[in-house]
């Protein structure tokens, strides 16, 4: 331990890492012997070695003797680093020190007073509000403010009645503090409190945020004039705020009060406001843009939502406004369906697939047999997301379009309206199965996927083409039915090693009653797809039977087969496949070796 006297040349060397060191020694002597080299740290040029000192300080438990001196070193002038030093140390200590915290806030110097305030306010306990409170009437503004400011940061609603009563003092700093206080601490208060301050032009902007946190249904009036402001920063806080208290009243309140107070906005010069406003780049007041005008139903703002409609971010906002617009949407957008360009019938197209109202059924029908592809295809969606069941019959002409996204997506469109009206598209099914038409017979699979037709998916898994044939394999093995379980079995022996694969996967569900062993012989199949498929079904299947034909794999197989053979060992017992895995650790292989700890891992956190 160094000598006190020591420590106190090195405090005093040029040599930074010197006194550095000697402020971190000081720790090894009771903090009466060396309180003064301490607090002189704390005030060192350095902030390495102010840093040392600030650790040394709060390593003592603070009597209220210590908490006294460190307020008293608030009061020293011309060392910002001592000051910022002492600050950190009390409003770590906190509440431990209250008491003599609140004690200062009587100091003659309202520099000292305002670091009081603002260590209470970072302390945050709520035991402090009375008396700060009090110091809202400090004869020094700054410190007025400070105080208003530290109550927000504690965010207890005891200190509304306080901060309420003081905004009578004039001083546009001290209002503007109490209006940030207020958004911090979040709870409603009586607008007619605070809406007078609008007076003033430069606390419109904050006024109108505070109203947006803690406003309710009966400041719309106020802020809807804030929407045509001369100031665009003030016409932006009225538009957020608007929609904020829009977006958390209930829909009576909503549907009462405030769209029919935003409705009579419609056709006035307001809308041209927020059309500029839209322009910004900030997405939270683009947002509330686009709500705000669906609310007041203006034809003016639909060139604003096709253009952000391309923002998928934005999208729901967008559908939301449409929805708000009500009947009125609908002819605006079959208007301009009529005669927008080929994007903009594209994206109202879309449009009409989430909307679904009269006018969208309308405009869908046209879609459905529009020159442009990919408007027929997006209006074949619609109709399906829409369940526009009186369109099935032109969505199931389109299977025969030129176009393959069309015939895709118009499939695509029959096997939602499957749910409603199966009939029709049984029918569209049936037909498209004798179609000459791979791709055809290709969709009539879906189709009858949706249905749950068994009987012709058994029959499509015979198509001469390998591709109906897969897709029917696995659209059969999806329904999990055991009457199906003949034809997936001769399935594993089809001439095309994809329908194989197909078939292995979808036979591992547990229900398979695999009783001719089909699936350990597709552990003999000459394409390692199509074992790997059939390790994993018996994995999922966890039959204890399988380890016996699973064990030349592991013993003899590479790469992904061993993985495969590895992972089903484990699945169907995990404590026969350890020896395997252990072996498995020393493979060249690296997935190898990855997936056997991983299970031998998982095997440990399981005991």
């Amino acid at each position: 331990m160094e000598p006190v006297e020591q420590l106190r040349n090195k405090l005093g060397s040029a040599d930074e890492e010197e006194r550095r060191s000697a402020a971190r020694s000081l720790a090894a002597h009771p903090l009466a012997e060396v309180r003064d080299l301490a607090f002189a740290a704390l005030g060192d040029e350095s902030w390495r070695v102010r840093k040392e000192a600030v650790d040394l300080m709060l390593s003592y438990v603070p009597d209220e003797n210590l908490a006294r001196d460190l307020i008293s070193l608030l009061s020293t002038q011309d060392n910002a680093g001592l000051r910022n030093s002492v600050v950190e140390v009390l409003q770590t200590f906190g509440s431990r020190v209250l008491p003599q915290l609140v004690e200062a806030l009587g100091h003659e110097d309202p520099g000292v007073r305002k670091f009081i305030v603002d260590i209470l306010g970072g302390v945050g306990d709520v035991a402090a509000i009375p008396e700060l409170s009090a110091v809202l009437a400090d004869q020094d503004p700054n410190v007025a403010a400070a105080a208003a400011e530290s109550l927000g940061l504690i965010g207890d609603e005891l200190a509304l009645p306080h901060l309420l009563n003081a905004l009578g003092r004039d001083d546009f700093l001290f209002r503007y503090a109490i209006l940030q206080a207020l958004v911090r601490i979040g709870r409603p208060v009586p607008l007619g409190m605070i809406v007078p301050l609008a007076e003033n032009p430069l606390l419109k902007k904050a006024l109108f945020e505070c109203i947006g946190v803690v406003g309710n249904p009966d400041a719309v009036l106020h802020l809807t004039d804030g929407l045509h402001d001369r100031a665009r920063n003030v016409r932006e806080a009225a538009l957020v705020a608007l929609d904020s208290i829009r977006g958390r009243s209930s829909r009576e309140e909503v549907e009462g009060a405030i769209d029919p107070c935003l409705r009579e906005l419609s056709g006035t010069d307001t809308v041209e406001y927020l059309l500029l406003t839209g322009e910004s780049n900030d997405r939270k007041i683009k947002s509330a843009v686009i709500s705000i005008l669906g609310a007041i139903g203006d034809a003016r703002a639909f060139d604003l939502f096709v253009k952000e409609y391309r923002d998928e971010s934005l999208q729901p906002v967008v559908l939301q406004a449409l929805h708000d617009m009500g009947s009125s949407a609908g002819e605006v957008l079959r208007s301009r369906f009529e005669t927008g360009e080929d994007e903009e019938r594209c994206i109202i197209a879309h449009l009409c697939g989430e909307l679904c109202s009269p006018e969208c059924v309308r405009i869908a029908a046209s879609g459905l047999h529009d020159p442009v592809p990919l408007v027929r295809a997006l209006s074949a969606e619609a109709a399906g997301k829409a369940l526009m069941t009186g369109l099935i019959p032109s969505v199931i002409a389109l299977l025969d379009d030129s176009s393959a996204d069309v015939r895709r997506r118009a499939t695509g469109a029959l096997v939602r309206l499957a749910a409603v009206e199966g009939e029709s598209v049984a029918g569209a099914a049936v037909k498209l199965a004798d179609s000459p038409d791979p791709d055809g017979r290709l969709q009539s699979v879906r189709l009858f996927a949706a249905l749950g037709d068994a009987g012709h998916l058994g029959l499509m898994s015979k198509d001469e083409d390998p591709r109906v044939r897969r897709e029917a394999v696995s659209s059969l093995g999806e329904l999990h039915s055991q009457e199906s379980s003949g034809r997936l079995i001769m399935a594993l022996t089809d001439e095309d090693p994809d329908v194989r694969v197909a078939a292995a996967t979808v036979l591992g569900w547990p229900g398979f009653a695999d009783e001719s062993g089909a699936l350990l012989m597709a552990l003999n199949d000459s394409s390692p797809r199509v074992q790997v498929a059939a390790l994993k079904s018996l994995g999922r299947r966890r039959e204890q039977s399988a380890l016996e034909k699973i064990t030349p794999l592991l013993e003899n197989s590479t790469g992904m087969l061993l993985i495969s053979a590895l992972q089903a060992a484990f699945q169907i017992s995990p404590e026969k496949a350890l020896p395997y895995l252990l072996k498995a650790e020393q493979d060249d292989d690296y997935e190898v070796v990855r997936v056997a700890r991983g299970l031998i891992d998982s095997m440990a956190e399981r005991v």
